[in-house]
């Protein structure tokens, strides 16, 4: 993202209920030029500041462009602060301390020390250790303007200051073993805050698994998860940690092909999500994690038949999240559409999704999904019985994939067998598919390639 580009994500990415409740906060004499600059850009499907400079001409603030698009993007996140003001427990500690620190400079110490104690209370119930130790500071200056001398309260303020110190390293430490599981080895020493034991037992699940020990890996997340469901408030307050971890034990259950469990657990996940009212963008990144899940199982078990109902689920959530759902979401959901439609025989919804992915494709693409596109359309035409249009496309293809990389002997294969036996009858295509699969046996696909399209099962189970 450009900088001259930030204005217009942050406008785009606002909900109607923020939008309202910023013009409404922003009404004033000296708010018209923002606001119609505001207008404006709200209006643009993609930025274009020459259009903006055109659409304004006449208006002296367009001289300053730059400025008065800072004034207004701060004027957002001002309005954006007093919208969310209790969107966690986070905000509310954070807006105490702003709070706690203009009384301070005010002289008014006693209203400072309320203030520090209901932010410290609601801190420690929330392991908010981060936020408490500058709590516990504010305490600290606090206490020593009102009483300076007794030196044995501030040790004692300042030894808790310690011990908070010491539980937020271990969570900048147990972030850094997460990174690399295989470069850190952490203390048998029992955590003391959920956040930190959450990121302690999947450093010990990632672990586990490079060992070679999936059940006792399992069951690491199990406890895991039935502890959080043990802390409601906690649950609720820190949902994306907790959705996180459910992830990923249901991607264990996919990955050991035990789908009925995991079929349970994401009913459940959802339940609980339903009952989630704030909508962040992690809770969507951990949503559409589950969707990616779910029609993993969709794939695997072709024949299911609720897939279309998910599907539908899963074009209706990014619909209503469209400013907080990445492109390359959009792209991964999009060509899962076009694969799963593909295993059920599906071929004309199949090339729907196809061509939605071939008929908005950019440079910013991921080149693989792309690529893998290009070869499920060959497919579906194949299936179509579209000799003329899949020859076209093959030439068009083999271009393609000579500026990607060099054409390996799977592809050559492929590439021919479609070319030649498309507009042959029955009987030829069994014969032809035989010989496909001897070839392929010498001439075997990569595992990784068939992550994407397996062209094996299309060839031994297809219906010729």
């Amino acid at each position: 993202m450009k900088k001259s580009e930030e204005l217009f994500h942050l406008i785009q990415s606002l909900s109607k209920s923020e939008k309202r409740y910023f013009k409404l906060s922003a009404q004033g004499s000296d708010s018209a030029e923002y606001l119609v600059l505001f207008d404006a850009i709200e209006a643009q499907k993609e930025y274009d500041e020459q259009e903006i400079k055109t659409i304004f001409k006449d208006k002296a603030f367009v001289n300053q462009l730059t400025t008065i698009k800072n004034y207004l993007k701060h004027r957002i996140l001002q309005s954006l602060r007093n919208y969310h003001a209790k969107i966690s427990k986070n905000t509310e500690l954070l807006d105490i301390l702003r709070n706690v620190e203009i009384l301070f400079h005010k002289g008014q110490y006693t209203i400072c020390d309320s203030e520090l104690k209901r932010a410290e209370k609601k801190a420690k119930s929330f392991q908010q250790d981060t936020l408490l130790f500058h709590i516990q500071d504010w305490k600290r200056k606090v206490y020593q303007a009102l009483n300076p001398q007794d030196f044995e309260t501030l040790r004692t303020i300042i030894l808790e200051q310690k011990t908070t110190l010491k539980s937020t390293n271990e969570y900048i430490d147990l972030l850094l073993a997460n990174i690399d599981p295989t470069q850190f080895s952490l203390s048998h020493k029992k955590s003391g805050s959920l956040q930190n034991k959450t990121l302690k037992t999947l450093h010990k699940y990632r672990k586990l698994l490079l060992s070679k020990d999936p059940e006792k890996a399992r069951r690491t997340l199990e406890d895991l998860i039935k502890e959080w469901e043990q802390y409601p408030e906690m649950l609720h307050e820190f949902f994306p940690m907790y959705f996180s971890v459910c992830n990923n034990l249901l991607g264990f259950l996919v990955f050991r092909k035990e789908y009925k469990k995991a079929f349970v657990r994401i009913l459940l996940i959802k339940q609980k999500a339903s009952q989630v009212t704030t909508t962040s963008a992690s809770l969507i990144k951990e949503k559409l994690r589950l969707y990616n899940i779910e029609l993993e199982i969709h794939r695997n078990l072709k024949e299911l038949h609720t897939t279309h109902e998910v599907i539908q689920e899963i074009q209706e959530f990014m619909t209503q999240h469209a400013t907080l759902i990445p492109n390359n979401y959009r792209l991964s959901f999009s060509y899962q559409f076009a694969a799963i439609y593909f295993t059920k025989n599906d071929y004309k919804t199949s090339l729907h999704w196809i061509n939605a992915i071939l008929n908005r494709q950019t440079k910013k693409d991921r080149k693989d999904l792309i690529t893998y596109t290009h070869w499920l359309n060959l497919l579906v035409h194949y299936e179509l019985g579209n000799g003329f249009t899949l020859r076209y496309l093959i030439d068009n293809f083999k271009k393609h994939l000579k500026k990607q990389e060099n054409i390996v002997s799977y592809q050559k294969i492929l590439l021919k067998f479609l070319s030649k036996t498309v507009e042959c009858t029955s009987q030829e295509k069994r014969k032809a598919f035989i010989t496909l699969k001897e070839e392929l046996i010498l001439n075997p696909i990569p595992e990784d390639v068939l992550g994407y399209i397996d062209f094996e099962d299309w060839a031994i189970h297809r219906k010729h």
